[in-house]
């Protein structure tokens, strides 16, 4: 095998969760009277959590910090997503193949996202409890920055002692490959995921995948 540590994203790359993400939001939006969005348009604004999605909105639409507090919007969303967080949330294809076969290859695996860290330890025990992780690592920007600042990676790499030639990267932005770069190892991005349906375009060929059977492929050491 080519890699000791494969660590994933998880929105967009482990799962599906675009529903959940714009029913979180717009139920924050239409209560606070501000405009809401289409699934399509989520594509868009997701990438860098909770913070990140608010910070686009108010680029996007002009509002003003002194009439809409954006603090009240991330503390409003995040209250729905405590009711949202799982809903019509699903697993992609093949996803469950990939981590079968890494425990059956005793390859650890982890989990970096821009997901708020609580929630996003309650989508993994929700949704993919049948697998163990080295750890999960969400985003908690009081304490440490999020991708694409190679932190949550450099954490495990120092945390299982493997070192970052054998370290793989999964995500399905360029956020990822930027965090992947930052970091220093190597990066798969996953065409099922949200970067390639928004039409992210600077993509290298060469680290996209189409399906979990290429991604096998190149864990074990055989070229795409």
């Amino acid at each position: 095998m080519k890699y000791d540590l494969v660590l994933f994203d998880l929105d967009g790359t482990l799962i599906n969760t675009l529903e959940a993400i714009g029913k979180t939001v717009n139920s924050c939006l239409e209560e606070m009277g501000l405009k809401t969005y289409s699934l399509k348009k989520f594509n868009e604004l997701i990438g860098h959590g909770v913070a990140g999605i608010v910070e686009k909105i108010f680029l996007l639409e002009g509002y003003d910090e002194d009439t809409v507090n954006p603090d009240e919007v991330i503390k409003n969303i995040r209250k729905y997503y405590e009711k949202y967080y799982n809903y019509n949330v699903n697993i992609y294809k093949g996803i469950d193949r990939l981590l079968d076969f890494l425990e059956e290859n005793s390859i650890g695996k982890g989990i970096v996202t821009n997901k708020d860290h609580r929630l996003a330890v309650k989508t993994v025990e929700k949704n993919l409890s049948k697998w163990k992780f080295e750890d999960i690592i969400g985003a908690d920007d009081a304490n440490y920055p999020r991708k694409p600042h190679p932190y949550g990676i450099e954490k495990m790499m120092k945390q299982t002692g493997v070192n970052r030639e054998r370290v793989l990267y999964i995500g399905d932005m360029e956020t990822d490959v930027k965090t992947a770069e930052n970091a220093g190892v190597d990066i798969i991005y996953c065409n099922w995921g949200f970067g390639n349906v928004k039409g992210e375009k600077d993509i290298p060929e060469e680290i996209r995948v189409d399906n979990v059977e290429e991604v096998i492929s190149i864990i074990k050491g055989n070229n795409k």
